[in-house]
């Protein structure tokens, strides 16, 4: 069936989170503030030092406002902390595209009250007894101590007992591109975590670090927990509050359907621009661990990513505005350093969503509109708001801490054939 030589679309029921399985912290400055006096970091270490506070270029929920607590709970203990970019090679890899992205986030000197000290020098601290090099932000380096700060999560490239946390961004954000570079080459080479753990224990063992705070995201992108260590137990901190994000990580909530619609990917989505774990595309999984998605149409590159569009390859068609917003130049360099080609592949990319979804549908079998198999979602982050077709919104009947409207939502296409968003895109 065609509508003036278009394949028609489905309609679409609003399926919406009703609470996560972990609700966000009601407090989340004092949660901080509470976790890092526990950690009992001796007063000398302190007062009247310089302290480095590591802040990378996740999109993380209430970044800034965890920057102002801790750059705030150091200045409280007579420290002169300051803030540098630990983003290993994103923001085009130069100083002011880092500083930039902190920027994005909320994250300025007049937000924090602190100095941002943004530069891609590094100190080339030895080698690990693997051979691994270890490198470390210079102004980090040469300050009293290191706060480093991030979201604790599974990782889009592999998986193990460590993934996306403190650890690797010991090893590839403070060690900037060089690290970056030295840390992805090594890790494809000897394997992800083996990597993180050899080069992140010998930055440990340089006594440079002071504590790391990581923090844990539930199913509707809020801060849920807090857990902070020194040093020695960042290894068994991460270990554990990673069995604890593992069970909190925003889910498509069905086994298998046709077509993925994706209001907008970007860096500060994730990594890989979408996360693999969501999309089941681009790395290993356990049967049932992420849905079987045939076809995946990607609308928008986000601001925040900079032109960035790296992780693109993992969709089949993209629209021309997203691909009008990339920057090649940061996408090659970002897809080199992690020395992976299908972060750079440019999809097919079409002029408008109806051109699009002609040519995906047209892929499946043109089914009827009553027989498409559809999840629309903003990001693969923002999953707790998400559109979903007929055969899809039965399914969801079944499912728990979820409600489906009861209305349903025609695709509202405008004159140049483009979709108004239903789940909160930029449209």
């Amino acid at each position: 069936m065609t509508t003036d030589g278009h394949i028609p679309l489905a309609s679409f029921y609003l399926l919406e989170r009703t609470e996560p399985s972990l609700p966000k912290l009601d407090d989340l400055g004092r949660s901080i503030l509470e976790t890092l006096k526990g950690l009992g970091i001796a007063a000398d270490k302190l007062r009247g030092k310089r302290v480095a506070v590591a802040v990378g270029s996740r999109g993380i929920a209430s970044l800034k406002e965890i920057a102002q607590a801790v750059c705030g709970w150091l200045k409280a203990q007579g420290a002169q902390p300051f803030i540098f970019p630990a983003m290993g090679s994103h923001g085009g890899g130069t100083a002011e595209g880092q500083r930039k992205i902190l920027e994005e986030y909320g994250v300025t000197e007049a937000a924090v009250g602190v100095e941002i000290r943004s530069s891609m020098e590094t100190v080339l601290l030895g080698t690990t007894p693997e051979g691994f090099r270890v490198f470390m932000d210079r102004n980090a380096w040469e300050s009293d101590g290191v706060v480093v700060i991030n979201r604790i999560k599974p990782h889009t490239d592999f998986s193990g007992k460590i993934e996306s946390g403190l650890l690797k961004m010991i090893m590839i954000g403070m060690g900037k591109l060089d690290g970056a570079t030295e840390g992805h080459r090594n890790s494809w080479k000897y394997g992800f975590e083996t990597t993180i753990r050899a080069v992140s224990g010998k930055v440990l063992a340089s006594g440079k670090i002071l504590c790391g705070v990581g923090v844990v995201e539930n199913e509707m992108h809020q801060i849920a927990a807090i857990r902070a260590a020194l040093p020695e137990g960042i290894v068994a901190q991460e270990e554990s509050t990673l069995q604890l994000a593992r069970t909190l990580v925003p889910r498509i909530p069905f086994q298998t359907f046709r077509l993925l619609m994706v209001d907008e990917m970007g860096k500060n989505i994730s990594g890989t621009g979408m996360d693999t774990k969501v999309i089941g595309r681009g790395v290993e999984l356990p049967p049932g661990e992420a849905p079987r998605i045939s076809m995946i149409y990607v609308r928008d590159l986000t601001h925040e990513s900079g032109g960035n569009a790296v992780g693109m390859g993992h969709a089949d068609v993209i629209h021309e505005r997203l691909y009008q917003k990339i920057d090649f130049e940061k996408t090659y360099l970002n897809a080199r350093t992690a020395l992976s080609p299908i972060g750079g592949r440019l999809p097919i990319h079409l002029p408008s969503d109806r051109e699009a979804l002609d040519l995906v549908l047209g892929h499946l079998g043109s089914p009827e509109p009553a027989e498409q198999q559809v999840v629309w979602i903003r990001n693969t982050l923002s999953l707790d708001r998400i559109a979903i077709s007929a055969p899809l919104a039965r399914q969801a009947t079944a499912l728990k801490r979820w409600r489906l409207s009861e209305g349903v939502h025609a695709a509202d296409f405008d004159p140049a054939g483009n979709l108004n968003s239903l789940v909160g895109g930029m449209w």
